[in-house]
């Protein structure tokens, strides 16, 4: 293999990480859109459900057959479970404070996962990447800084517990998940996230719900979308976690609520602000340096 065509492959976790922030991005701005008032719970059955199916028939497609031990299948378990759990202490965290506080709490796991990795999983980082990490990671909070002026500082300490568990789920989950997909490759760990995540949710709408279902009364199929971008956007970046170090592809996907904030505005007309569009500039100055 050539040094250009090396070069190309160990930046393929690049297209999928971009992939990965326009779907995240679509998915969150679709689902603002829908203006829906079902729980929280019945989301999360119905996102389950759209990855138990497009996630299993990615797996039945792509599999890749192999005999593995069992520490790493339970490996796989655990992250995905780690995930599932993120998402249900996410939305909980929501029910109990202020979004603007909790969502950034929740959000910041990939300084976390940045972390893990590099202290357990042995990564490295050129001087080159390492100042792409800091960028994107200014650039966020730059923008969560500018579109949280409300002056509101004050929540409930139990949504701060909450968004502090999906912080610790998320980030934890990022980099046990690398270890796995190093051993049994993306195609497998997606079809253990298939099963475990899905049955998380399953038991949370029992639990929340009552096994009671309620559909949105409006903008089903535009939900719909958001939760096709919401699978298929996971589906990228396990497929990024498989080919990139997680202490950089973390970083770089966890700044999808820009293009949501970005993609709401240009679709209701609206201006970003002199903040937002610094911390754009910095975000695109971010990724040429991951390639030093």
């Amino acid at each position: 293999m050539s040094q250009t065509c090396r070069g190309i492959m160990d930046l393929l976790w690049l297209p999928f990480s971009l992939a990965t922030i326009m779907m995240y991005g679509l998915g969150q701005v679709f689902a603002k859109e829908t203006r829906t008032n079902v729980s929280s719970a019945n989301l999360l059955l119905l996102l389950g459900a759209n990855v138990l199916i497009m996630w299993a028939a990615y797996w039945f497609i792509f599999r890749e057959p192999g005999s593995y031990s069992a520490s790493i299948w339970l490996q796989a378990v655990f992250a995905a479970a780690l995930s599932g759990f993120a998402f249900v202490t996410y939305y909980e965290s929501l029910k109990h404070g202020k979004v603007s506080i909790v969502g950034t709490i929740a959000g910041a796991y990939a300084p976390w996962t940045v972390v893990l990795a590099l202290v357990f999983l042995g990564e490295s980082m050129s001087i080159g990447e390492g100042m792409g990490v800091l960028l994107v990671v200014a650039s966020m909070l730059l923008f969560t800084y500018s579109t949280g002026g409300n002056g509101e500082r004050r929540t409930e300490l139990l949504g701060i517990a909450f968004a502090v568990c999906c912080l610790f789920f998320w980030g934890t989950s990022a980099a046990v998940a690398k270890g796995a997909i190093s051993e049994i490759g993306d195609t497998n760990f997606i079809g253990v996230y298939a099963l475990v995540c899905p049955t998380i949710w399953l038991v949370y709408w029992l639990a929340r719900e009552k096994a009671k279902f309620e559909m949105p009364k409006s903008n089903r199929w535009l939900l719909e979308l958001s939760l096709l971008c919401f699978a298929g956007g996971g589906i990228t970046l396990y497929l990024a976690i498989q080919n990139g170090p997680v202490s950089i592809v973390s970083p770089i996907t966890n700044v999808y609520p820009i293009v949501t904030i970005v993609l709401a505005k240009m679709r209701l007309k609206e201006k970003l602000t002199t903040r937002q569009m610094v911390a754009l500039a910095m975000l695109f100055l971010s990724i040429p340096l991951f390639s030093f």
